[in-house]
C-alpha cells in the first residue's frame, strides 16, 4: 500500500470530532473516473480531496471465503437488485470502485457511437489512459480451457470473436476468485514490474497521492452544498465524526446510481426532471453448457475470448448484444444454476465439466434512479418487450455455440431446471423467454442517468461534464453516457473523465 494513502486514510481516525477541510476540487468517488480526474487535476497543481464511501483495502488481505469478500467490495454485500428484485447489479464499493472486482476486458467503444453521442474526439485521451493502466493485448497462452472451449465454438459457427486486450500485470491466473479482487495486484510505482490486476486503486490513486491529492476513505458523502446557484462544499460522514469539504468544485463520480442519488438527495436543481432517468443496466443472462470433458473454468484468467458477432455498434448502433465467457466460484455457480434438493446437487457435480456464456445486452430499454424517504437510492427498470425478445435471440445463439463447442445439456437459470439435450429443446427458451424473477438476470454496467448533452431540456450536464443548473458541480462517471455504450464502459468511463478534468482546468473555476 502507498504510504501516502496510508496516512491519508488514518487522517479519518479521529475520535469523535468534526473535520474541515479546504480544497480546489472534492472529488466523490474513486473509480473509473474519480480517480482518473483525482489524478489529473492533482499534477495540475490543484488542491483535491477524494471521498470514498468504501474501505481503503490492502489487496494481499484479499481471499476466496465469498461472503466476506462481497461484503468488503460491493454495495449491499452483492444484492443491490432493482425494485422488483429482478436484476441484481453489482457495484463495487471501496478505493478503486467496480475496477477492482471488474475482469479486466479492455475495450474501446466505436468512434461511430462517440460521433453519435456528441463528444469531442478522444482518441488521446485512450492512448494516456490505456498506458496509465498497462493495457496489452491477451496472449495465446492465456487464454484457459474455458475461452478455448467458447472459441471453438465460435469458430465452428463461423462468427466473429477475437482475444481481447486487458488491464493485467504479471497474472499468476487465479481464476475466480478475480470477481473478488486481485491478491497479488501491484503497481508499477512499487514493483520493477506491474503484478496482477490494474484498477484504479494501485495505478491512478497512488498517482494522485503522489501529487498531494488527500483521500479519505470509509467517507460517505451525505450532502452537496450550494450557494446562490455554485458549489460552496460537501458534509460527509466517517466513522467517528462528521467531515465538511469546502471547495469551488464537487466531481460526483459515485456510479450511476449513486450519483443521481446524492444529487437527489442534496436538493440540487432538477427543473427539467432529467436526474437520475435514462438508466441503463446493460442486463446480462447466463447460459451454461455441460460437457463431457473438463473445463475447469474456475481455472486461468477468467475472459479472454469475445464475441462480437450480434453487435455492431456502427451499422446498428441501437441494439444487438455481445458473448462473453463467464465462470465463478462454487458459491456463485450455485447460486447461479437452477434447480432444487438433488436436482441441483447433480448438477453442481458437474462443475468441472461445465463452460458458460454471459449474454451482455446493449438495452434500449431505460429505467430511473429516484430515492426513497431516507434518501436511499429506488431503481426502477422493466426490461421492453424488444429487449426481451433480444435476450431470447442471445440466450438461444449461446447454447447453439455451446452445441457447437461439444455441450451435451444446456442450462439456463431458471427458477426451474428444464433439461435442454437438442437444438431442437431451444424452444423452450422461445416459448418460456425472459420473466421478471423467472430468470436470474445480472447487471454490472449501470450507465446513463445524468446524461450529457448541450440541450439544458434534454440533458443533465454538458459535454464538459458540468452542470447545466450548478455551477461548479461535475459528473464524471458512467452516468454521463447518453445511451448504453454496448461494450464494457472502463476505458470510456476513465478517457471522459480525463476530458472532463481537462474541461475543469480551462474553465478557471479554481
Amino acid at each position: 500500500m502507498n504510504n501516502s494513502q496510508s496516512q491519508s486514510s488514518s487522517a479519518t481516525n479521529n475520535s469523535g470530532v468534526s473535520q474541515q477541510e479546504h480544497a480546489d476540487v472534492c472529488v466523490i468517488g474513486s473509480g473509473a473516473g474519480g480517480a482518473v480526474v483525482a489524478k489529473v487535476l492533482a499534477e495540475a497543481g490543484l488542491s483535491v480531496v477524494i471521498l470514498e464511501a468504501g474501505e481503503n483495502h490492502d489487496p494481499s488481505t484479499f481471499g476466496s471465503y465469498e461472503p466476506e469478500m462481497l461484503r468488503r467490495l460491493f454495495w449491499d454485500s452483492g444484492l443491490r437488485r432493482t425494485r422488483d428484485g429482478a436484476i441484481v447489479i453489482s457495484q463495487g464499493r471501496g478505493i478503486g470502485g467496480s475496477t477492482v472486482h471488474n475482469l479486466c476486458y479492455a475495450v474501446r467503444p466505436p468512434q461511430a457511437l462517440l460521433d453519435r453521442w456528441g463528444v469531442p474526439d478522444l482518441s488521446a485521451n485512450f492512448e494516456r489512459v490505456e498506458q496509465t493502466l498497462g493495457v496489452t493485448q491477451i496472449q495465446e497462452k492465456d487464454v484457459n480451457r474455458l475461452n478455448a472451449v467458447i472459441r471453438r465454438g465460435c469458430e465452428v459457427m463461423k462468427w466473429r470473436g477475437v482475444v481481447q486486450r486487458h488491464n493485467r500485470g504479471a497474472c499468476p491466473t487465479c481464476g475466480s476468485q478475480c470477481l473478488f479482487g486481485c491478491p497479488v495486484s501491484k503497481s508499477i510505482q512499487d514493483e520493477p514490474k506491474r503484478m496482477g490486476k490494474q484498477s484504479m486503486a494501485v495505478t491512478y490513486i497512488p498517482l494522485a497521492l503522489a501529487a498531494d491529492a488527500r483521500l479519505y476513505s470509509n467517507c460517505t458523502a451525505e450532502q452537496i452544498h450550494t450557494e446562490k446557484g455554485s458549489i460552496v462544499g460537501v458534509s460527509a460522514q466517517l466513522p467517528s465524526g462528521n467531515l465538511y469539504v469546502q471547495s469551488k468544485v464537487v466531481v460526483l463520480a459515485a456510479g450511476a446510481i449513486n450519483s443521481p442519488q446524492l444529487w437527489l438527495k442534496s436538493r440540487l436543481p432538477n427543473t427539467n426532471r432529467r436526474v437520475g432517468t435514462n438508466l441503463h443496466l446493460h442486463p446480462a443472462v447466463f447460459v451454461g453448457g455441460i460437457f463431457n470433458e473438463t473445463i475447469d473454468g474456475h481455472l486461468g484468467i477468467p475472459q479472454s475470448y469475445y464475441i462480437d458477432e450480434f453487435l455492431d455498434l456502427e451499422k446498428s448502433p441501437k441494439s444487438g448484444y455481445l458473448l462473453m465467457p463467464a465462470f465463478g466460484s462454487q458459491m456463485i455457480v450455485a447460486a447461479s444454476l437452477p434447480g432444487f434438493g438433488e436436482d441441483h446437487w447433480e448438477l453442481m457435480e458437474r462443475y468441472r465439466h461445465i463452460a458458460a456464456l454471459l449474454v451482455l445486452l446493449h438495452d434500449r430499454t431505460t429505467g430511473q434512479v429516484s430515492v426513497n424517504y431516507k434518501g436511499a437510492p429506488n431503481i426502477a427498470y422493466r426490461l421492453r418487450r424488444s429487449d426481451k425478445r433480444m435476450l431470447v435471440e442471445g440466450a438461444i445463439n449461446a447454447a447453439r455455440l455451446l452445441f457447437a463447442a461439444g455441450a451435451t445439456e444446456i442450462v439456463m437459470p431458471y427458477t426451474h431446471h428444464s433439461p435442454i439435450k437438442t437444438e431442437s429443446d431451444l424452444e423452450i427458451v422461445r416459448r418460456r423467454g425472459i420473466v421478471p424473477n423467472d430468470i436470474m438476470l445480472a447487471s454490472s454496467h449501470p450507465q446513463g442517468t445524468l446524461r450529457m448533452g448541450e440541450n439544458p431540456n434534454r440533458s443533465v450536464v454538458k459535454f464538459s461534464g458540468e452542470s447545466h443548473a450548478v455551477n461548479g458541480l461535475f459528473v464524471a462517471d458512467a452516468s454521463l453516457f447518453p445511451t448504453s455504450i454496448g461494450v464494457p464502459p472502463t476505458l470510456t468511463i476513465a478517457a471522459l473523465a480525463e476530458h472532463v478534468a481537462s474541461q475543469i482546468i480551462e474553465s478557471g473555476i479554481v
